[in-house]
Order: C-alpha cells, then sequence, then structure tokens
C-alpha cells in the first residue's frame, strides 16, 4: 500500500468514529466543527485528510481490517486535540483560509471559534478517559498540549523580536510543531501496548519526523507546494515569524544583507511587496540548504527509532514510506526501506506478503 492508499484507508477508518466524537459536542458547536472539518460543504473541497493518524493506526499494526480498531480512539483524540489547537492557530495568525476553505472564526466570530477550541480540547481528553489506557493517555495527552501551548506562546512572542537565534526557533518548532506528531504515535502506542521501551521509541520517532514535517513545510511554502494546510502561501513571512529558515538566513548574512533582510520582511507584512526580492536572498543565504541537511538528520534519527516503536515489519515499512512521501521522497522511500531492514529486529523471508507493505485486508 503507497502513501496515497494508506492516506484513504486511514480517512476511511477515521471516518465515522470522528464524527461520531463530534457529534458529542453540542450546537452551534457541533454545526462549528462540522463547517472546520468540511463535512458539510457543498463546493467541492475535499474535507480534512488527518494525515497524523496514520501513525497512529500504524503502531496498531499493518492490517485496516483485523488491527486498527484498537488505536482508532487514540486516532480520533489525538485529531480532535490537534484541531482545537488549529482553531486557535487560525485566530492567533489571522488566517482566513485553511484547506481552502474559510477558518471558523471568519464565519462564526472569533469568540466563538475560541469556544469551540477549547470543547474539541476537552473532547479529546474525554475520549482517552473512556479507554483502558487512560491513566497514561491523559498523562501523555496533558504533556503533549502543554508544550504545544508553550511553543505557541514562543512563537507569538518572537514575531516583533530580531534577536531570535537559529536554535531558539528549532526548540520553537519542536515544541508546537514536532509535539503534535508525537502525540499521535504515543497515544497510537498506548492503545496497544505500554511498555516503556516501546514509548521512548514512539516518542523519539514522533519529535523527529515531527521536525523534519515542519521544517519541510517551511521550505514548500516558498519553493514547494504548500498544499498540506490548504493555507495561503507565504503566511509566515507576511507575519514577520522568526523561522528557522528566516533565522538560518540571518546567521549567515552578514550585518548589513541581515538588515536588508529585516528590512524586507517588514515591508511585505505591510503591502505584500519585495516579495521576489525576499525569496532570492533567502535562498542565496543557504539557508534553504542548511534546512534541508537538517530535515535529512531528523529523517535519519525517526529512521533509526522506527523498528524500536513499531513492531510489525510491513507496518513499520509503511511508516517509513509515510514519512518519505511527506517529504517528497518518494523515489527515495524504497531504498530507505530497504536501508532500514538492517536494523529490523525481525527479518521477514523472501516472499512473505507482509515484507510488502501494509495488508489491505478485504474491504
Amino acid at each position: 500500500m503507497n502513501a496515497p492508499e494508506l492516506t484513504r484507508a486511514v480517512t476511511d477508518a477515521l471516518d465515522l468514529p470522528l464524527r461520531a466524537a463530534v457529534d458529542r459536542l453540542e450546537d452551534p458547536l457541533r454545526e462549528m466543527a462540522r463547517h472546520h472539518f468540511g463535512w458539510d460543504d457543498s463546493s467541492g473541497v475535499p474535507p480534512s485528510r488527518h494525515k497524523g493518524a496514520i501513525l497512529a493506526y500504524l503502531c496498531a499494526g499493518s492490517d485496516p481490517e483485523r488491527e486498527w480498531v484498537r488505536a482508532t480512539t487514540a486516532a480520533v483524540a489525538a485529531t480532535v486535540l490537534l484541531h482545537g489547537f488549529l482553531i486557535h492557530d487560525d485566530i492567533i495568525d489571522n488566517d482566513r483560509v485553511r484547506r481552502f476553505r474559510p477558518t471558523c472564526w471568519t464565519v462564526y466570530g472569533k469568540s466563538a471559534a475560541i469556544e469551540l477550541g477549547a470543547a474539541m480540547e476537552a473532547l479529546a481528553f474525554e475520549l482517552i478517559a473512556e479507554t483502558d489506557w487512560a491513566a497514561k493517555g491523559v498523562a501523555a495527552a496533558a504533556r503533549c498540549a502543554r508544550r504545544m501551548a508553550a511553543g505557541q506562546t514562543m512563537d507569538i512572542a518572537h514575531e516583533d523580536r530580531d534577536d531570535i537565534t537559529l536554535e531558539l526557533a528549532l526548540e520553537t518548532c519542536r515544541r508546537k510543531d514536532a509535539t503534535c506528531t508525537e502525540l499521535f504515535l504515543l497515544l497510537g502506542t498506548l492503545a496497544v501496548s505500554d511498555d516503556p521501551d516501546r514509548l521512548t521509541a514512539a516518542a523519539e520517532v514522533g519529535r523527529s519526523a515531527g521536525m523534519a514535517f515542519s521544517l519541510n513545510g517551511f521550505l514548500d511554502e516558498i519553493w514547494g507546494s504548500p498544499d498540506h494546510h490548504g493555507k495561503l502561501t507565504l503566511s509566515d513571512l507576511r507575519q514577520r515569524k522568526k523561522t528557522p529558515l528566516i533565522t538560518a538566513a540571518l546567521e549567515r548574512l552578514g550585518q548589513r544583507e541581515g538588515l536588508r533582510l529585516l528590512g524586507l520582511l517588514d515591508a511585505y507584512s505591510r503591502d505584500d511587496s519585495g516579495a521576489q526580492q525576499l525569496i532570492a536572498l533567502l535562498d542565496s543565504s543557504g539557508a534553504r540548504q542548511h534546512l534541508t541537511e537538517l530535515i535529512d538528520g531528523y529523517t535519519a534519527e525517526a529512521a533509526h527509532a522506527l523498528p524500536a516503536a513499531l513492531t510489525d515489519p510491513a507496518a513499520r515499512h509503511a511508516a517509513h514510506d509515510y514519512i518519505q512521501s511527506r517529504l517528497g521522497r518518494r523515489d527515495a522511500a524504497a531504498a530507505g526501506a530497504a536501508g532500514m531492514a538492517a536494523q529490523q529486529p525481525h527479518r521477514t523471508a523472501p516472499g512473505d506478503p507482509a515484507a510488502a507493505g501494509v495488508r489491505k485486508g478485504p474491504r
């Protein structure tokens, strides 16, 4: 099963349980949440894809029909918690578009959207509290939510400062963005195992893969295809965010060119002028190449931890290929999977169906 097929399988597995969870919300919150997820959209824009849930399901194994049911509550709870944060993030960043549709606050107002985000975060903990792994699940989700909030707060505070280092920008991403991926892996693992070594490995995969996804997103926003959230392009530049891309450029440019970069950011935040000059300066600074090298490092760390985190060889290969595809490295996925075989605790025999990827099961 390739990455698009895996995404469709997870969307199918998650759809009804997620809708049932959202239906617990009282109106008008239920109506607002349905708008956010795109379920009542008649424009033809597809609903949210919930890619993060892929890793939660793969923690349970590679068979959607027989194994994924164990991780359904984990995938739903992590999705609901993440989207509660995204609703608040849209307000904070003044983003008017997500997944190619108007954000919740632009339709229902900021105050109502704030309440929806809070209700969805509460709903996530309600769902976890009903599981057999409630105590550890609530604690893990709370730690992740706390770190995500800290990262968001750091991100806000850094917008008007020009002294943010690359190290600090990376820590902001680690808290705000990478923790989201860690959340899915931790809850998915807790749903099937309380092995502390496996949980540690799952957290490491989540943090490392999450950092790679985050940094790749900054590059995609400018030089790639920023359609993963369906947000307006160059929105981080427009808000003068001190992302790892900007801070890496500032650390590589001399004082004169650094001041020019900050000036171009100021101008672009006001009237969208100088975009091409700004992008050209970022490219020539070497920051783009440096982030690519960091992405390679984080991807390698995630691959190294995968064997201890995902015990099913087919699920492990699927997770590896999914991570590669998220980074736009579909051609590298097969080669990377072959290299990862040397780290596997259990080898599959030639011809074993598990070696081919996730088992589809009866449809």
